[in-house]
Parts: C-alpha cells; structure tokens; sequence
C-alpha cells in the first residue's frame, strides 16, 4: 500500500463532517484509503446478503454500527442515505457527531443523485482517480515512458505486479462491461464493446457522434448517453474548450480522454511497450497522460484550479490550468527531440489578454529540461512538480505538498539512468 495524496484532504474533511464520501473509479483506491484514514467497521454493499440487509431493514442496519463505519459502494443500496441523515442530525452538535461514515461509491449518478437529495450540506465530496506519477513514484519501481503508457496506473496491477494486458481485460470483463449493463440495461454487449473500442481510438480527441454512432450500428443519441456513462463511471472525462464566454464553454464539443492511458492502450488493442512505439496513437496516449497527470493533481489536492483545452479554427494548445485569475498554458508533444515550432501555438494564446495566461510550458517525452526566453521545455516526469510549483505561486495548492520529496520520488523512479 502506498500513501495517497488526498489523505490529507480525507483527515481534514473527518475532522469537519459526519460523513466523507469519496467518489472515483473501480480499483482506484478508495477502500484501502478509507480504511487507511479511519479505524472503523468496514461494511461492502456489494455483498447480495449485506445489500440485501441494508435495503430491507436500514435503521436495523445502521444500529449495528453505532459508532458509525465504512460502506463501500453505497450506491448499491442508495436508500440508506436518508437514514444516515437522520443518524448524523440526531448526533449534531455532540462530540460523536463528526467523522462517523466514510462512503464510497464508483457510480457517479445514482450517488450524486441520493447525495443531493439526503445530505446536502452533511458530507465531504472527494474524488480519488488511479494514481499519479507522483503516487506511482512511492512504489520506486523504475518506468520507462512506454511502459507506463501501456500499464497505466490502477494500484492493484503496480502492487501485484499483474502483467498489464490481463489486468485490463479482467478490468473491462470485471467491472466496466458489468457496471455499465447495470446503468444502462444493454443487451447487445458486443455492441457495447465495439463502442468502448471506438471511444477509445478518439482518446484525447474531439468526439464526434454521429460518427461513432455511424460506426458502431447505434443512434446518435444513444452514443452520447454511452459517453456520459462513461463519465458517470469516472472511466472517461471531457475537457472543455476555453472560452471568455462561460456560456460557449458548455455548448462547444470536448475533447475526451480516458481516465487511464493503460486502459486507453488496451482498448486500442496495444499490448505490448515495443508495439506502442511506432502506433499511430501514441501521441494521444501521451497527451492523455498528461491532461489527466493534471486532473489527478488537482483532484487529490484540493485545489480550486480548473483545466481546459484551447482551440480556435487557426490553432489549439492541449492545456489550459486556471487558477486565480491566472493561466499555465501547455504544449503536449510526444516526441523526444525538441522541435523550434512547438512554441507557436503558445505564442499565439499568450497574447491574448482574457486567457491571463502567464507562464508557457511545453510537456515532451525527452529527458532534458529546457528554460527558454519563450518558455518552459518540461519532461513528462517532471510535469508533475512544475504544474504543482505553479498552482503554490497561485495560492491553489496546500502548504502541507511537499513538493522537495515529490522532486525526490520523481527523479529517482523516471529520471534516466545517468
């Protein structure tokens, strides 16, 4: 087991509420945080006979608990949430009325919907995705760029050491095929699959519908309820362009990337470090570990930054980081040798005054850190660090990061040999 970063969040929150859920994918993590964090009952309602008491007798349930526990998957017995309210309004005000429950749940819609209804104002939300290259960097097991675009960074598959192409097809059989029937009751599951195999060969690409819809033998507005489940699931997220207009924001097209470059590589149908260095996808790959390395930072910190992908008929940069009234903008180029044109898009967006955009980076798949008149040439592994220096010059990032031992993991997990 290895340290995560939202800890700290998962203590301060124990501290302020009665209730902490942490929300995220399958086998990201969240039971063996939560039990990390809090010494407590540990309850799955995915057990048909545990779901069952839970459903069918929730005051009878809960009072087995009276010091409060962990229920892991809540959503499968998303009733108990009003009960729970009762329980932590009964306890307000007490010495015993913060930190009873910790939930977790991988299902976005059916959790957030019972969360709103029940205990507004009474749970910490937290999200927890797979690792990050920092997370991954506490295992100090040696990744070569490939290799980790193949394997992603589910915990179980580092800790286990499951070889990556069985760890992700059990994942998919397991889990994602599984989950989805249940939201969505599909029937034809080879149409699903095709789907998910189409999907993912748009990763870190603006998606378009109809033609997914066109190649997989579905409608259009069924391909969009498939994307929106796999957001839901927390397997895939969009990234929205940026826009002055807050407005055009949510109207236009986003880009989309699955949560896990492994996953992404498998669902391509690459299976091996040595087949990936010549695919035509590998600069997608890239991109998306990148664009989510900076979700994940964000997410496990706390911080109030935002990300968006800028883009205009005449140019686009992968990465827009807001925070504060400021912006990072980053370039994402997969190759190892630096180009003299990777700045223009950059140039382009930095003299636009409504971005406030105030520092130009360019993430690449080289060794070498570069500090340039037009910019920041940034390796991928020390990404990490440099977005995480920039959201502390912007106030959107905890005092308590360490980010000298982040330097320390990073270097001595990626950093080539020298």
């Amino acid at each position: 087991m290895i340290t995560r970063d939202l800890a700290p969040a998962v203590r301060a929150a124990l501290a302020h509420y009665p209730i902490v859920t942490i929300t995220g994918p399958r086998q990201a993590g969240k039971t063996t945080l939560a039990k990390a964090e809090m010494d407590k009952p540990y309850v799955n309602l995915e057990a048909p006979d545990t779901r069952r008491f839970a459903s069918e007798d929730p005051r009878g349930f809960l009072s087995r608990y009276g010091e409060g526990a962990i229920l892991d998957e809540v959503q499968q017995a998303p009733e108990l949430l009003s009960y729970l309210q009762v329980d932590v309004d009964a306890r307000a005000g007490t010495p015993r009325a913060l930190g009873r429950w910790v939930l977790t749940g991988s299902h976005q819609p059916h959790l957030r919907q019972a969360l709103s209804q029940s205990l507004a104002g009474r749970t910490a939300l937290l999200h927890l995705m797979p690792p990050s290259l920092g997370e991954l960097a506490r295992w100090r097991n040696h990744h070569a760029l490939d290799h980790l675009l193949v394997a992603g960074s589910y915990p179980r598959l580092h800790d286990a050491r499951i070889p990556a192409h069985q760890f992700h097809a059990d994942y998919v059989g397991t889990y994602l095929e599984r989950d989805v029937r249940q939201i969505l009751r599909v029937n034809d599951l080879g149409q699903f699959q095709r789907f998910l195999g189409f999907f993912a060969g748009r990763h870190a690409q603006i998606m378009n519908y109809s033609q997914v819809a066109a190649d997989v033998g579905i409608d259009q507005t069924t391909a969009k309820a498939w994307c929106d489940v796999l957001e839901a699931s927390h397997i895939a997220m969009p990234l929205r362009p940026w826009y002055a207009n807050i407005g055009k924001r949510l109207a236009k097209s986003p880009k989309w990337y699955l949560t896990d470059s492994g996953l992404a590589a498998h669902l391509i149908g690459i299976t091996s470090p040595r087949h990936l260095a010549t695919h035509p996808h590998r600069g997608h790959l890239f991109e998306g570990l990148v664009v989510c390395e900076a979700l994940k930072i964000i997410a496990h910190h706390g911080s109030p930054a935002r990300c968006h992908v800028y883009s205009t008929q005449r140019e686009e940069v992968d990465l827009l980081v807001e925070a504060n009234g400021k912006a990072l903008a980053v370039e994402i180029k997969s190759g190892a040798t630096v180009a003299s044109d990777w700045f223009r898009n950059l140039d382009a967006v930095a003299t636009i005054p409504q971005t406030g955009v105030d520092t130009c980076m360019v993430v690449y798949g080289g060794d070498d850190e570069q500090h340039r008149s037009k910019g920041h040439i940034c390796p991928w592994w020390l990404f990490p660090l440099r977005l995480c220096e920039w959201l502390r010059k912007q106030d959107a990032l905890p005092s308590a990061s360490d980010l000298m031992d982040l330097e320390a993991r990073l270097r001595a997990t990626f950093a080539p040999a020298p």
